[in-house]
């Protein structure tokens, strides 16, 4: 065969294309797995596994896309078998080149070229190579393959087609090569900015009456929430985020919000390309309980009913959960136009405070009811205010304990020595 320019210039730009897309493909990290994989669902009712087109780099190192149809009839008896890209190794002393059909690296294939430099020029046919991608089934003869794995194939029903496991993660370079990870980033996504506005809510909701010592956590919180908003923004407008990095991201998220618990992050899964469900599904699963857990509040304010008031100077509020009446700190914040000093004094002689059933016999006969002690200063939770004093209710009082084992409501009775009374309860955390 004579050379000319053709050949020269085929040669250049087959290096050009193979360098840009490798460096493109391989960046930093394990420069192995899929950057694209299209699979025709349609072919998998009439029994058959067709890649319409992919591209990446199999585990010896060479890059390939092809973008011709890749087909495998699945045979009625698969159960539970992955499906895998597999390329013939290149051997030393052994031809890397053949006819399509033979198990060589490449297979040739004609094509005429033209002289890029001269438009006068005839074309001429030569030969080109063109990467011998096939796809196998667990337990086929792979002797002498390097080899990808792409699904899995849990049965194949009596009408002939194939049912492929949903959660299945490909060996993807690229994390856009996997529908799972995409759909699941996409869940969390949601789930971030879900929280993100409710911590938002919490912050205002809290700001009336919480000192910026009690808001810190849920503020940290927001923060953490924040920092990771644009990161799930861009990386699901950039599917050529490597698989890895979006893993390390998404552990890295996980641990920041064990913090809030407050717990120690526990280990994660060891990132293996050939089988990342295990790991990825460990992060999502425990981000998905992280992202939905309920947060208690640590400052939760309660309505007295005032229906009673004027006639009886009885006030009643209900708590229906008994783990806020066993686990928190209880104070009444009360406020009269006799001035603090002389409210801290006089407060708990003129009140009353027991369980509802309780409160008739308590006040007819004197008896005392569950200790209010007088606080110097307003808990670190609660914004201080002015001429607001402020009593902690003693909850390892026996009526206390009555209130918690009857599931009763709360009943306060205030004497008529205490004038323009203005009462608040709260639940610290």
């Amino acid at each position: 065969m004579f050379i000319a320019p053709q050949h020269f210039q085929q040669q250049d730009r087959y290096f050009h294309d193979y360098i840009s897309k490798y460096t493109s493909a391989a960046g930093a990290g394990r420069s192995v797995g899929l950057t694209e994989l299209q699979i025709d669902l349609e072919r998998l009712k009439i029994g058959k596994i067709a890649v319409k087109s992919c591209s990446g780099l199999f585990p010896d190192g060479g890059y390939f896309q092809c973008s011709r149809e890749v087909l495998l009839d699945v045979p009625s008896t698969t159960v539970d078998k992955r499906i895998y890209l597999a390329l013939p190794i290149s051997v030393q002393g052994e031809p890397e080149y053949g006819d399509k059909g033979d198990r060589h690296r490449y297979t040739l294939d004609s094509v005429s070229l033209y002289d890029a430099c001269d438009a006068t020029s005839r074309a001429i046919d030569t030969k080109v190579s063109k990467i011998n991608i096939e796809l196998l089934i667990e337990g086929d003869d792979m002797t002498g393959m390097t080899v990808l794995p792409i699904a899995r194939v849990l049965e194949c029903r009596e009408d002939g087609s194939v049912i492929l496991d949903q959660r299945f993660i490909p060996a993807c370079r690229h994390y856009g090569a996997s529908t799972f990870i995409t759909e699941r980033l996409k869940e969390m996504q949601v789930l971030l900015l879900s929280r993100a506005n409710m911590v938002v809510k919490r912050i205002k909701a809290g700001q009336k009456h919480q000192s910026e010592h009690s808001l810190l956590r849920d503020y940290l919180l927001l923060q953490t929430l924040n920092r990771y908003i644009p990161w799930f923004k861009l990386t699901l407008e950039n599917t050529s985020v490597p698989t890895e990095e979006v893993y390390e991201q998404l552990s890295t998220l996980s641990a920041e919000l064990c913090s809030y618990q407050p717990s120690v992050a526990d280990d994660m899964e060891s990132f293996q390309i050939s089988n990342m469900h295990p790991a990825f599904n460990q992060v999502f699963s425990r981000l998905r309980e992280q992202l939905s857990l309920a947060q208690n509040d640590s400052v939760m304010e309660f309505k007295w009913d005032t229906s009673l008031f004027q006639k009886r100077r009885l006030l009643r509020v209900a708590v229906q959960d008994v783990a806020v009446l066993t686990n928190s700190r209880f104070i009444l914040c009360v406020e009269s136009s006799m001035g603090s000093v002389m409210l801290a004094q006089r407060f708990p002689e003129a009140c009353k405070l027991s369980a509802n059933s309780q409160i008739a016999e308590v006040v007819r006969n004197s008896l005392s009811g569950v200790t209010l002690t007088p606080l110097s200063v307003a808990p670190s939770e609660l914004k201080p205010k002015s001429d607001v004093t402020y009593f902690e209710i003693d909850t390892h009082h026996p009526y206390w304990k009555d209130i918690v084992d009857r599931r009763e409501a709360i009943a306060l009775h205030v004497d008529l020595s205490i004038p323009d009374l203005e009462l608040t309860l709260y639940a610290l955390g």
